[in-house]
């Protein structure tokens, strides 16, 4: 890429990024089409549905890379351990009962491949599905631990989408961004999960690489784009967010400024649960600052809809979020 292109590439993306700040509220979702976030909101917290339409579940605790953008292995009140399967088969009985959940995602504030039974877990959900499509079954990875035969039984185990984050195809950027991770090593792993995957002729899990838009992801963003293309798997550039972390913002990760979210759909559709049955508000509460309720002890819809839930979401209708992680939450 010419400097002419690469300066044309960015002033357009510096462009895009002015006129989204115009028209659209800073929200912390990762969704590839941002005026769906506003849709959401609009509906949501208007009509929020009697369960969540949405499932994320911590298998286990415990991450293998220590991600600048994140804060997952830094936490001051963190608690270590691994869901019992009485509990994980409880959580996915129940939640294969409410009519429109659209995913189940078994993996939160971890690599999902820190459980050494993440195969055998997915396969109970698509096991349990009985036949249906839905609700997907997602993960995302760093790939690191993705060895050939976690490959296989991954490709086998029913997964609808395997999301891998990847922060640069430039080996110096990526190794700073993800240490103690090698860039050689995970490469490797990916290219030759898409090659099983063709060997295999499946069509699923679809494969995508989630790169975090820091700076230096930012200014090689055309050629990011173009070698996973090339691999033939999906790419998503996502958002820079602060994690409601102090240490993050001041990292300086980003070119743009960070803003206070100003809208959040999240607990309006979504449920996130921790290895012990915690129910938290966010994937961002690795602090476990707002504990809404243990699944353990009562059903994930009656938590839901307990007056604890019902207060956070009056809380962000009417942005009065004092004492909430959410009030520190920023996105660029």
């Amino acid at each position: 890429m010419t400097t002419a292109a690469a300066q044309w590439a960015h002033f357009k993306y510096q462009l895009g990024y002015k006129v989204s700040k115009v028209v659209m509220p800073n929200s912390p979702s990762a969704s590839s089409i941002p005026f769906v976030e506003y849709l959401k909101w609009f509906r949501y917290t208007r009509f929020t549905p009697d369960y969540p339409y949405s499932i994320d579940i911590q298998t286990r605790s415990g991450c293998n890379a220590r991600c600048t953008f994140c804060g997952v292995g830094r936490e001051q009140n963190r608690i270590t351990g691994r869901m019992s399967d009485d509990l994980y088969q409880q959580i996915i009985d129940e939640a294969l009962t409410f009519p429109n959940l659209v995913q189940i995602n078994p993996y939160l504030l971890n690599d999902p491949l820190v459980d050494k039974s993440i195969e055998e877990r997915i396969e109970y959900i698509v096991r349990k599905r009985n036949g249906r499509r839905g609700p997907a079954v997602r993960i995302i990875t760093n790939a690191a631990l993705l060895t050939e035969e976690r490959a296989y039984r991954l490709l086998h185990s029913g997964l609808d989408e395997i999301n891998i984050s990847f922060n640069s195809i430039i080996p110096e950027v990526y190794e700073t961004a993800m240490p103690p991770l090698k860039y050689d090593k995970v490469m490797e792993n990916i290219l030759a999960l898409v090659r099983l995957k063709k060997q295999l002729r499946l069509r699923r899990p679809r494969i995508n690489i989630w790169t975090v838009l820091t700076k230096e992801v930012e200014s090689n963003l055309h050629n990011e784009k173009a070698y996973w293309k090339r691999v033939g798997v999906r790419f998503k550039a996502r958002k820079l967010d602060n994690r409601a972390s102090a240490d993050i913002e001041a990292a300086q990760l980003g070119n743009r400024p960070m803003d206070l979210v100003q809208i959040c759909p999240i607990p309006f559709w979504r449920a996130w649960v921790m290895w012990n049955g915690d129910m938290i508000m966010c994937c961002v509460d690795q602090e476990r600052s707002n504990i809404l309720g243990n699944c353990r002890d009562r059903p994930i819809k009656q938590i839901w809809n307990d007056s604890n839930y019902q207060d956070l979401r009056r809380r962000w209708r009417t942005k009065e979020l004092d004492g909430l992680l959410c009030n520190d939450c920023k996105g660029s």
